[in-house]
């Protein structure tokens, strides 16, 4: 239903970075990038994400099972090492070559990869082509040895347990970090710090919108954008069930200009914050932070994202009974994420958004689901033969030689149970194992030697 019609126009405007998506799922054209004059990708093909600290899951403690925040995710290569930059190296070349390049490998280009939006490719003295973000050329650095190190300090030092096996510690200390090398910074993807925003106004990752987005300060809502023609940037949303769903953002009657950010008096008489053109609004439906129910409500109104990350273009979303926007292939099946270790130190995963993402875990498990019973009714989620890392999403190789798609560390799976879309008729059945002796010690990455669960969870976006 369309509750409102188009703005009123009162100057001309330009195309803006505003993400477009459907309740229900997400088009080929947007996941795959050809929306480029839209909100753009994060990353290139070929250019990984990854959270630090905590959010690697390496922690066994109830606080870090019931939510692991991705409070700082990295730029990664392929392999999924942090990627850094060097104050030294002027815009678009590089200065580290030599012994410096044995320390701080430059980040090579694959040779199909393209640049987007900040990212491009410079050409080093010896004739390789490496990645630089917004001018500053990136390398690894040879001191981290795992996925998610930074600095050289490995995110295997907040992983503790009864058996230490090849991870964590043995004590309720937890290192000191090692101090970064003079003039050396890791590449962020979040927090956003460099971003020109009026006050009230903050950039938060919105995991169902699977973007960065322009959300209210204080208020923690979502903000969407009216998506109107380059005439049509500022009036009144001016119907009785238009004004029920969508509240303009109020701006002060003399709002200076910042960054992407205007205002416009609308026919009303308010002064409305604009984000590269487009009217700011919030939805009523959003009731809780990180809600963006009103995607798809109405094609007038869009999420208003500063970047938006890959997804692959067979992956959309289907609105679930119980859990929200749940991840699902093509034709509507939800995909599934095999889980472990959260049984015994009290998470949530039977909520929505319960379960903690925790990519070791995930890399522990790999492609082999350790079914205990009803394993010819999960089915993995194949990739392409020549599918790519690529942000959140990466690719693994089966024991046949098939590639799986791997979303935040978790192969992908679908399952027989599901009929219909947004059925998740697989989500939270249980391989459970209670074992006392020693003898029974399961070792997953992190040993066990207690009671333990493996776990399917619908992928939430």
């Amino acid at each position: 239903m369309r509750w409102c019609r188009r703005l009123l126009s009162v100057a001309g405007v330009s195309v803006v970075a505003i993400v477009t998506m459907g309740y229900g799922a997400i088009s080929a054209q947007l996941a795959t990038g050809s929306t480029e004059e839209f909100a753009p990708l994060a990353t290139p093909e070929g250019i990984n994400i990854q959270p630090l600290g905590l959010a690697q899951g390496y922690s066994m403690n109830k606080a870090s099972a019931t939510r692991l925040p991705r409070k700082e995710i990295v730029f990664a290569d392929s392999e999924g090492m942090t990627l850094y930059y060097n104050d030294m190296d002027p815009p678009g070349r590089s200065v580290c070559v030599e012994e410096c390049a044995k320390i701080w490998p430059p980040a090579l280009v694959q040779s199909d990869a393209k640049p987007v939006s900040n990212w491009s490719v410079i050409t080093r003295e010896d004739g390789l082509r490496q990645w630089a973000y917004k001018s500053k050329s990136l390398y690894t650095y040879t001191k981290d040895v795992d996925i998610g190190s930074v600095g050289g300090n490995s995110p295997k030092r907040f992983g503790r347990g009864p058996k230490v096996g090849p991870r964590g510690r043995t004590s309720d200390s937890i290192p000191k970090d090692v101090p970064m090398p003079k003039g050396w910074h890791a590449a962020m993807v979040y927090p956003v710090t460099d971003a020109m925003l009026p006050g009230g106004f903050v950039i938060r990752q919105v995991e169902d919108a699977m973007a960065q987005v322009l959300v209210g300060e204080e208020s923690g809502k979502t903000l969407y954008a009216f998506d109107g023609d380059a005439n049509a940037a500022m009036g009144a949303c001016s119907s009785t069930e238009c004004q029920k769903h969508w509240s303009p953002v109020v701006a002060p009657r003399i709002a200076i200009p910042m960054g992407d950010f205007t205002a416009g008096v609308r026919h009303d008489g308010i002064t409305q914050w604009e984000y590269k053109g487009r009217a700011l609004f919030t939805y009523s439906g959003d009731l809780a932070f990180g809600d963006a129910n009103g995607i798809g409500v109405d094609e007038d109104w869009q999420i208003a994202a500063h970047v938006r990350y890959f997804v692959p273009s067979n992956v959309t979303t289907e609105q679930s009974h119980k859990l929200g926007k749940v991840l699902a292939t093509a034709d509507g099946k939800t995909l599934y994420r095999r889980n472990s270790y959260i049984f015994q130190s009290g998470s949530g995963h039977s909520l929505r958004r319960g379960d903690p993402i925790r990519p070791a875990v995930g890399r522990d498990l790999g492609t082999n689901p350790r079914c205990v019973s009803e394993c010819n009714k999960w089915h993995p989620f194949l990739a392409p033969a020549d599918a790519q890392t690529w942000g959140d999403w990466r690719v693994a190789t089966r024991a046949d030689g098939s590639k799986q798609w791997v979303q935040r560390g978790y192969a992908l799976w679908t399952y027989d149970g599901d009929k219909k879309p947004g059925d998740i008729n697989g989500n939270d059945s249980y391989s459970i194992v209670v074992g006392r002796d020693d003898k029974t010690v399961i070792d997953i990455g992190t040993p066990i030697d207690g009671p333990w669960a493996l776990l399917w969870i619908a992928a939430a976006p």
